[in-house]
């Protein structure tokens, strides 16, 4: 093992130690070892991206077996950044409901238990490991959704439990067939072994079925119908959300990354997946524009900016890819203060409908300018660490097909925002509470800021946390900014003499869901497709 101070099975396990160890303590006393264990996560991650940033590859086989039998853990240029920013938020978010009453030991330990699962995730350099940590991950989350007990919480989370039983159903299928054509499960064993077959398209299936189960992950167009229930389920603290959105979703897109690599020697899927990212980006903008519950809006743009996300990754270009990583780590931040807040405001005002929340800048003013700062961040206003990533993304789509279908997105994007801008002004039917948590008001102004400074110092943001060096002035030149304005315009007027006169017609998209039997069909659908998709390039 080459690397950094400590073993990164360590780093895996510390949550859990901690909370185990710890957890007859009384509450409060829980809660600061608990918040002691999350905040040496992070110092851990800190120390790990550095060694890695500025060393190279770490790397651990767990127990001292030898390589191909052994557990190997692997921080890399991917992983490693993700690590942190897993780290720090858990960390941040966990501060953030210090004070919440729904944060007894139980969830506490739930919710680090999330975190050490999702850590092991990016780490893992194992498809079996991957697939038992994905697994934890799924109770535990379906478990947190559900915490508080309510009706519709628990049907949430048990639909988002069997669909994605099946998806690992599909998953455990492809790493046996895996397992049958290279005899390993070390991925990159199996990369290496996969490049030596005589028959390429032999691992086709093992792809598809390990592909379709990453889909449901990422929440890929039809596969995200999972999403909105869980991210937004009605009773699922402001926490739960932010972090299903901000990190969670994520776990599915790096595995996505990871895993065509793993397969890169027998297929190229990328094509595949830059549709599919772009149908996936216009879908969740559409279904998002014909929300009333404000945190269904943020929910359905997580869909939406995962395909934008996606779409970068597959267009081909250096700028691109690394555009789409940054927005990995631009969606957490303002998607995850965007739910927090959100959390706050409904619990401020009683409600959840956009057009019965009014004021929230002169009623809450620490929350409004959280929100206005993570609005301006998921539209990409110039100065924000929206329109970083999204400059470096359209730069690989530029002459393309792509490039118009980014402006399409990002039109998308403005024009639910400027449905969910109406929260912020308008004058409050009721006076506000006279007590605030200080933890909310700290950790909110931390987010908004990172937003801003990931904006400003965009280029140096890419090139410090990934290492290409990219000028991003173009994105902060009058000419964007132009567009911006041009585009926000736009948006409010389609807003104004469109979306408000449509209202009966929207109803109809809102209230529609898929059952589970179309959602398992739409699964099979998927396979077919990729498999298909694949056999003709291969």
């Amino acid at each position: 093992m080459n690397g950094p101070i400590i073993p990164l099975h360590l780093l895996v396990m510390l949550p859990v130690l901690t909370g185990a160890a710890a957890y007859f303590l009384p509450r409060r006393a829980y809660q600061a070892v608990m918040f002691a264990g999350t905040l040496a996560v992070s110092v851990f991650a800190l120390q790990l991206f550095i060694s890695v940033r500025w060393g190279r590859e770490v790397t651990q086989f767990v127990a001292g077996w030898p390589e191909i039998i052994a557990i190997q853990l692997v921080a890399d240029t991917y992983s490693a950044p993700l690590v942190l920013l897993t780290a720090l938020f858990f960390t941040g978010t966990y501060l953030f409901s210090t004070l919440a009453g729904y944060m007894d030991k139980t969830f506490m330990f739930l919710f680090l238990m999330l975190e050490s699962a999702l850590i092991t995730i990016f780490l893992s350099g194992d498809l079996f490991n991957i697939y038992v940590v994905m697994e934890l991950a799924m109770i535990t989350i379906a478990i947190l959704i559900m915490y508080k007990q309510e009706k519709q919480a628990v049907y949430d989370a048990m639909l988002y439990i069997m669909m994605n039983f099946i998806a690992m159903a599909f998953f455990m299928m492809g790493i046996a067939y895996v397992y049958r054509l290279t005899g390993v499960l070390d991925l990159r064993v199996i990369s290496s072994r996969l490049a030596e077959l005589q028959d390429p398209r032999a691992a086709l299936v093992p792809y598809a079925m390990i592909m379709t189960a990453i889909a449901v992950k990422s929440a890929l167009l039809p596969l995200f119908s999972w999403l909105p229930r869980a991210h937004g389920a009605p009773s699922a603290p402001g926490i739960i959300s932010a972090v299903l959105s901000g990190v969670q979703v994520k776990a599915g897109v790096y595995l996505l990354i990871r895993l065509n690599q793993v397969f890169a020697p027998v297929v190229d899927t990328r094509l595949f997946f830059l549709v599919i990212g772009f149908l996936t980006a216009v879908a969740g903008f559409l279904l998002a524009i014909a929300q009333k519950d404000i945190k269904l809006i943020l929910a359905y743009h997580t869909i939406s900016q995962v395909g934008l996300i996606v779409m970068g990754l597959n267009l081909g270009s250096d700028e691109a890819f690394w555009g789409g990583m940054y927005h990995i780590i631009n969606h957490a931040l303002f998607k995850g203060l965007l739910f927090l807040s959100a959390g706050v405001i409904i619990e401020e005002y009683g409600t959840r409908s956009y057009a019965e929340i009014r004021g929230v800048l002169r009623r809450m003013p620490v929350i409004g300018i959280a929100t206005l700062a993570g609005v301006l961040g998921i539209t990409g206003a110039p100065f924000f660490n929206g329109s970083i990533s999204k400059y470096f993304i359209q730069i690989g789509a530029q002459g393309s097909l792509g490039e118009f279908g980014l402006y399409l997105v990002n039109f998308g994007t403005i024009l639910s925002f400027v449905k969910y801008f109406t929260i912020l002004f308008g004058t409050p039917e009721i006076e506000p509470k006279p007590s605030r948590d200080p933890f909310i008001a700290v950790i909110s102004l931390i987010f908004g800021a990172a937003i801003l400074a990931g904006g400003i110092f965009g280029s140096q943001a890419v090139a410090l946390v990934f290492g290409p060096s990219y000028s991003a002035a173009g994105a902060l030149s009058v000419e964007k900014t132009g567009i911006f304005l041009a585009t926000l315009a736009l948006g409010i007027a389609v807003y104004r003499y469109g979306i408000q006169r449509i209202g009966n017609a929207l109803s109809a998209v809102r209230t529609f869901k898929f059952s589970f039997n179309q959602i398992t069909v739409l699964i099979s659908l998927f396979f077919i497709l990729l498999l298909g998709f694949s056999y003709t390039v291969t």
